[in-house]
């Protein structure tokens, strides 16, 4: 079955919602925050792409652009390129896919199926969408010593799922409550008002550089699953 049977929406119709969504994972020896990292590893990139698990299969690889170069989603077309960055120890995905307002969170199977893949390595997710009244974003941490925390809600709104502890992910990390106070993370916070993209930053700058300036990635057109696509379906256009 081809992608084009399994979309509702033609190629060319615009999305209705816009959103960002990174996963990143940092395999030992953690290079640190002033570590540097290597040059962009094109084989290893599309090998990642080919088995991550929203990814049906790679269609096409479209060379190389900076990692700092922002991907337009504006057409249904767009959903379906990814982009992913591989620099020594450090591998970055950016796929629509990762996002999703229904009852599945693709942040957390991702993550944790790579995890599995990888027990020794930190992962840290997360995907957020803009929408009206309320913003919506999903985050998930990992590090190896077993320490986790996920999370998913409606910026604002009493109704979030939570799993793991802040306090746990922090420690695991080696950050200090000062240096988490001092990027507004205050685990007394409740979900709705806590920052998760704080939190997100602090995990990945304790592990690698989060400067990606002067880096390369590759950019892949892809089919994803048939789960994804119907994911995106109920997430990227109103219904």
């Amino acid at each position: 079955m081809s992608d084009e049977t399994l979309w509702d929406h033609p190629s060319d119709e615009p999305v209705e919602r816009h959103g960002e969504f990174t996963l990143t994972v940092v395999h030992p020896p953690f290079p640190g925050p002033d570590g540097v990292l290597g040059a962009h590893d094109e084989a290893r990139a599309r090998a990642f792409a080919e088995t991550f698990g929203t990814v049906h299969q790679v269609l096409d690889e479209q060379g190389t652009i900076p990692v700092t170069e922002f991907i337009d989603v504006d057409t249904r077309a767009d959903l379906e390129v990814i982009r992913v960055g591989c620099w020594g120890g450090v591998t970055e995905i950016n796929d629509p896919a990762l996002i999703s307002l229904s009852e599945r969170f693709p942040v957390q199977e991702q993550a944790e199926a790579l995890a599995d893949r990888h027990p020794d390595a930190v992962i840290v997710a997360a995907a957020e969408m803009d929408l009206p009244g309320a913003d919506y974003g999903t985050w998930k941490i990992v590090h190896p010593d077993g320490a986790r925390i996920f999370a998913a809600g409606f910026s604002g709104e009493e109704d979030w799922d939570v799993e793991g502890e802040v306090t746990a992910v922090l420690d695991a990390f080696g950050t200090t409550p000062e240096r988490a106070a001092a990027v507004g993370v205050d685990p007394a916070q409740p979900p709705r008002s806590f920052a998760w993209d704080a939190l997100a930053r602090l995990a990945l700058k304790a592990v690698s550089p989060t400067d990606r300036r002067g880096l390369m990635a590759s950019v892949f057109r892809v089919r994803h699953t048939e789960d994804a696509i119907v994911a995106m379906e109920d997430t990227w256009f109103e219904r």
